[in-house]
Parts: structure tokens; sequence; C-alpha cells
């Protein structure tokens, strides 16, 4: 069974709105008008990024919670690398996903097993660990007892 979404994009000189067509989401507005080169550079870039990050994150999220294991935070960020393939052309070459889960010792256990699931990645960084590798850096701070 396959599902499809849709984004829109509609683009005025440098002003962008990218219609995430989500409540969530919203309209994400960006005017280049008023952004310096440096500061437009690497919008698709962190738009990726983050998109693998939050995937990640909300599969981690339902592997806790569908385990009974209740943290008190996740913070993650992720880095973006970029290089150039054997034809000189920009590419993205790697992912760093670095993602800590606070919770209480008496989850250790089940942290463990879901770290060992984790390493698969999740919907987002699955589908492009063919072409970009994907690293993942999970870890587990308890709290002092």
């Amino acid at each position: 069974m396959s599902h499809a979404l849709n984004v829109s994009l509609t683009r005025r000189g440098s002003k962008i709105d990218l219609d995430m067509q989500s409540a969530a989401l919203g309209v994400l507005h960006i005017d280049g008008e008023t952004l310096s080169p440096d500061e437009r550079a690497g919008t698709a870039k962190k738009l990726l990024a983050a998109s693998a990050l939050y995937c990640y994150c909300a599969a981690l999220d339902k592997a806790l919670d569908a385990r009974s294991a209740k943290y008190d935070k996740i913070e993650a960020a992720a880095t973006l690398e970029t290089g150039t393939d054997d034809k000189g052309r920009g590419r993205v070459t790697g992912i760093r996903l670095d993602v800590t889960v606070f919770m209480d010792q008496e989850y250790e256990f089940i942290f463990e097993r879901v770290e060992k699931i984790m390493k698969q990645g999740c919907l987002i960084t699955g589908s492009l660990e063919p072409a970009i590798p994907i690293t993942y850096n999970l870890q587990l701070e308890c709290d002092a007892e």
C-alpha cells in the first residue's frame, strides 16, 4: 500500500511560499530580499536535514512508547555534509544524527533494545541511505539517583 502527500511552491522573484499542506506546518515563507546570500545558501539542505531528524525522532518516540518507556525529553541535532561527486557535481555526502534521550535509569534496558532497532533508521533516513551515508549517534542520559 502506498501513500502520497503533496507540498507546493510558489516563487515570485526572491519570495518563496512553500505550502506544506499541513495544519502542523502551514506555509513556510522565505523572503530572499531580506537575507544575505550567505543566509539564503543552504535552505534546501537544512530542510532535508530537518526532515531526516524529525522523522528519526518521531520513530524513536514511537519505539519507546510502544514499550511503555517514558522519557523526559529528546534533544537532537543533524549535521549534513556536502561535497562533490566524481563528475564535480555538488552532492550531499552524509548526514549525522546526534540524539540524546533523557530518561530514568529504570528504562535503560528498554532503551538498549530500542537503540538496536533505531540503527535501521526511519522512513526518511532509510530511503536516503542507498545514496547518502547516515550516521546514527543515539545516546542515553539517565537522571542521577
